[in-house]
C-alpha cells in the first residue's frame, strides 16, 4: 500500500494562490502588448486626380473609310489647269482607303485642298493642332522643283473671296503655315496655331492641301488620318 498521504490545506491553499498570480500576470502581459501595437489603418481607394478647370478639348478624327468626306470637302484656289481628290484603296495609312490628290501643275501653280468647318469654344486665343498622314513614293527636298503640302488653321474660310485672276494661295502667299517637303512613303504632318473664335463666330476652318511650284503632273500623293485638336 501506498505510504503517500494527501496535500494539507495550507499547500493547496499556497497552489491556487500560485496559479491566480500567473493567470494576473499573463492577463497584464497581453493587455501592455495590446496597447503597444498600433491599430492599422483602413485601406483607402485610389482617386484619380482632378483635371484643371477649363482644362478641355475635343479631338476630331478622319479616315475616310466607305467614300465617306466625313465633313470635309475638296476645293481648289482658281488657278489651277486640272485636278481631282478623290477616295482610293490603292494607299492607305490606316483602314483600306485614303484620299488621293492629282493636280496638273504645267502651268507651274496651283494649289487643291481639304477644308472643314469646326465649331469651337469661345475666346480670343483658342489653340488648334492639326495632324495628317501624306504618301509620297520618293522624298522631295528643297529645291526648285518641290512639291509642299501642308495645313491652315484660320477663323474664315481659305476661299473666301478668291476667283481664278485672284486666287487665295497663289505661291502659298496667304497661307499662315510654313509648308513642308514630301518624305518618301507615310509622313505624319503637324501644325498649330490659335484662333480668335470671338472674331469668327465660333468656328475654326481647317485646311490640308497639296501645292504645285514645278510644271509636272503629280497623281500620286495619298492623304489619310486627319486629326482635329481644339481647345
Amino acid at each position: 500500500m501506498s505510504s503517500r498521504r494527501p496535500p494539507t490545506r495550507s499547500a493547496h491553499r499556497k497552489s491556487t494562490t500560485a496559479r491566480l498570480a500567473a493567470l494576473v500576470a499573463g492577463v497584464g502581459l497581453v493587455a501592455a502588448l495590446g496597447a503597444a501595437a498600433p491599430a492599422l489603418a483602413a485601406p483607402t481607394a485610389h482617386t484619380a486626380p482632378a483635371a484643371p478647370a477649363g482644362a478641355t478639348s475635343t479631338t476630331y478624327t478622319s479616315g475616310f473609310e466607305g467614300g465617306d468626306w466625313e465633313g470635309w470637302s475638296p476645293e481648289d484656289g482658281g488657278n489651277t489647269r486640272g485636278w481631282w481628290i478623290d477616295h482610293t484603296t490603292a494607299q492607305a495609312h490606316g483602314g483600306s482607303q485614303s484620299l488621293n490628290y492629282q493636280l496638273d501643275g504645267t502651268w507651274d501653280n496651283g494649289t487643291i485642298w481639304i477644308e472643314r468647318q469646326f465649331s469651337a469654344p469661345s475666346g480670343t486665343s483658342v489653340p488648334v493642332t492639326v495632324t495628317y498622314w501624306a504618301w509620297s513614293p520618293t522624298s522631295a527636298g528643297p529645291s526648285a522643283g518641290t512639291w509642299l503640302t501642308t495645313a491652315s488653321i484660320k477663323g474664315t474660310d481659305h476661299d473666301l473671296g478668291a476667283t481664278a485672276s485672284n486666287p487665295p494661295w497663289d505661291n502659298l502667299g496667304t497661307w499662315d503655315t510654313t509648308p513642308e517637303n514630301y518624305y518618301g512613303g507615310w509622313h505624319q504632318y503637324t501644325k498649330s496655331a490659335n484662333v480668335n473664335t470671338i472674331t469668327s463666330g465660333g468656328t475654326v476652318n481647317v485646311a490640308i492641301a497639296l501645292h504645285a511650284n514645278f510644271e509636272t503632273v503629280r497623281d500620286y500623293l495619298h492623304f489619310d488620318d486627319v486629326s482635329v485638336t481644339i481647345g
